[in-house]
């Protein structure tokens, strides 16, 4: 009798033992999810503070200048400065739409509803949107292969993940270029190409690409958050896909998603 409550004493200890260990670990993984956060913090603060200080200084520049041509009526002036107001609107509209694309992610706050669409008109409109922010004469060209058009997919990740593709193709890519972008529609698999002939990736780079905030070092002074294509793995791998890359000093940058669809 003894022996059975000694037994029976040293299992409970064991148990015990176990359940703290265990208990240790998720207050470690917490730990370390926290002390995370607390750097994408930091980093977002940093990052945020200076990418919006250089649109909102041109910003601010276009504008006195404005005020100095209006009384001459000086309408080429004008003009150029509103564009440039635009211009520099755009990027702070870009920058915003990223940082709250990350927070939703951090937040798991994003899901995934797929709907049936056209991809070929759905793709159609995007080229017609993304070719008003084109450089002067960069062609963005759509082609699709496929005896069916029709998918299985959440078009609104979907749209997001292209446009920062094709702005990335626009922005570092320069005038008198192309930017190709197909479709490939197979079976249950839908494959998006994007290609241009940019300054592309160096080696050195390529494998850390997808982390937050990071950007490739021949980058110079284009704007950008670092956050794009972070962005677009994440959604990819919620919609079940794959994003992969090839790239090569400037001659260019192929990015192809590879995301999977069921018929029901």
């Amino acid at each position: 009798e003894l022996e059975d409550k000694i037994r029976e004493r040293t299992q409970d200890l064991v148990k015990l033992v176990s359940e703290l260990q265990s208990a240790k670990e998720h207050v470690n993984a917490l730990f370390e999810k926290e002390k995370e956060l607390n750097q994408l913090k930091t980093r977002f603060v940093s990052m945020a503070s200076h990418e919006f200080r250089t649109p909102l200084s041109s910003i601010q520049l276009s504008a006195t200048l404005i005020d100095k041509y209006i009384p001459k009526l000086d309408t080429e002036n004008i003009e150029k400065h509103t564009g440039k107001i635009k211009n520099a609107v755009g990027n702070l509209t870009t920058i915003l739409n990223d940082f709250l694309s990350l927070e939703k992610l951090e937040a798991g706050r994003v899901e995934v509803n797929p709907i049936w669409f056209n991809v070929v008109r759905f793709a159609e409109e995007i080229v017609e949107e993304m070719q008003l922010i084109s450089k002067q004469d960069q062609h963005i060209i759509y082609e699709h292969k496929g005896t069916s058009a029709e998918v299985n997919l959440d078009n609104n990740l979907l749209k997001n993940c292209i446009i920062n593709l094709i702005s990335n193709a626009v922005k570092y890519s320069g005038e008198n270029t192309m930017i190709q972008f197909n479709s490939i529609l197979m079976d249950n698999e839908l494959l998006i190409e994007i290609k241009d002939n940019g300054i592309g990736i160096p080696d050195v780079d390529q494998q850390n690409l997808f982390e937050p905030f990071f950007r490739a070092h021949n980058t110079g002074s284009i704007p950008g958050t670092g956050l794009g294509l972070n962005i677009v793995k994440r959604y990819v791998s919620l919609m079940q896909g794959e994003v992969s890359l090839e790239s090569a000093q400037n001659i260019g940058t192929t990015i192809r998603l590879k995301i999977p669809f069921t018929n029901h």
